[in-house]
């Protein structure tokens, strides 16, 4: 289902048109029925925003920003924390308790204000630079996210290293890195990917905070409604952007919030049933 979504997000013509709708709609007796932002009820099926445009094909087109995006970085998190993780659980003894304590106590302030204050003043010198701003908001996520990541991970390889078999293995000699390969991995592989899914999930969470915030993937673009009237959407329509640019008016149009919000929920939901499998998975190869 998530590559299905990826498919039509790269083709969304194929399954809705990417034409504005008109500001006002009439009916065929050239009546008054309603103006911008539509429901999906007057504009099936999800409705318009203030600049009349589809919301279906808004979701559809930052579906592939918003996967693409969590997974790259998820990905490369992953990396590096597996590098730093290793070291951690192969030579790091004596300071564990310390590296432990440190990473606990600078995680105390949430990292979705920890990324807001380093990007939020940066906003206005990337407005027209969306890929650059892409990149920098990339590097924030993947660095306050390595840390925590590669305690986990040493962790899980320390718990190995505490058997028994690979302790002997370790006195004859048998270096760390074939112990890692041929022994090792083969035990915390299927952990890795429920943490690689879990890491999604947790990032998909943190792009709803900074939408709120008013940091979006890609940048903003700024649409004129009225003369006097103006909205700053995102550029890429990356699902925490459309729900970020327009939370405020949810009272009023509700649908232009909920449309992404329950697209949040369905790829959520779809990533929980992959973990699930892959936990049901773990425990028929290892019974307890």
């Amino acid at each position: 289902m998530i590559l299905l979504l990826l498919f039509f997000s790269f083709f969304p013509d194929l399954i809705v048109s990417r034409e504005t709708a008109p500001p006002i709609l009439f009916d065929e007796e050239g009546e008054f029925i309603a103006r911008t932002p539509y429901s999906p009820a007057e504009y099936p099926p999800m409705g318009t925003n203030e600049a009349g445009e589809s919301l279906l094909f808004n979701i559809l087109v930052g579906a592939k920003y918003t996967i693409v995006f969590v997974s790259v970085v998820c990905l490369l998190r992953f990396v590096m924390a597996f590098a730093v993780a290793m070291y951690y659980a192969f030579h790091v003894h004596k300071l564990k308790d310390l590296w432990k304590r440190t990473i606990e106590i600078a995680y105390i302030i949430p990292p979705v204000i920890v990324v807001f204050f380093m990007l939020a003043p940066m906003l206005g010198l990337f407005q027209e630079e969306s890929f650059h701003f892409m990149i920098l908001l990339m590097a924030v996520l993947i660095v306050i996210g390595v840390p925590p990541l590669a305690l986990l991970i040493g962790d899980e390889i320390k718990s190995e290293l505490n058997k028994d078999f690979i302790k002997i293995a370790k006195l004859q000699g048998v270096n760390n890195w074939y112990i890692f390969k041929k022994h090792i991995w083969r035990n915390i592989k299927a952990r890795m990917g429920i943490f690689f899914i879990q890491n999604n999930i947790q990032l998909l969470s943190l792009l709803i905070h900074l939408g709120i915030l008013g940091i979006f993937i890609g940048g903003s673009r700024i649409i004129n409604i009225t003369e006097e009237d103006s909205k700053v959407l995102p550029i890429s329509n990356e699902w925490g952007g459309l729900i970020g640019s327009s939370y405020q008016d949810f009272l009023h149009h509700p649908w232009i919030v909920l449309a992404p919000l329950f697209s949040f929920m369905v790829l959520i939901f779809f990533l929980k049933v992959i973990v699930a499998g892959m936990e049901d998975l773990t425990k028929i190869k290892h019974p307890k």
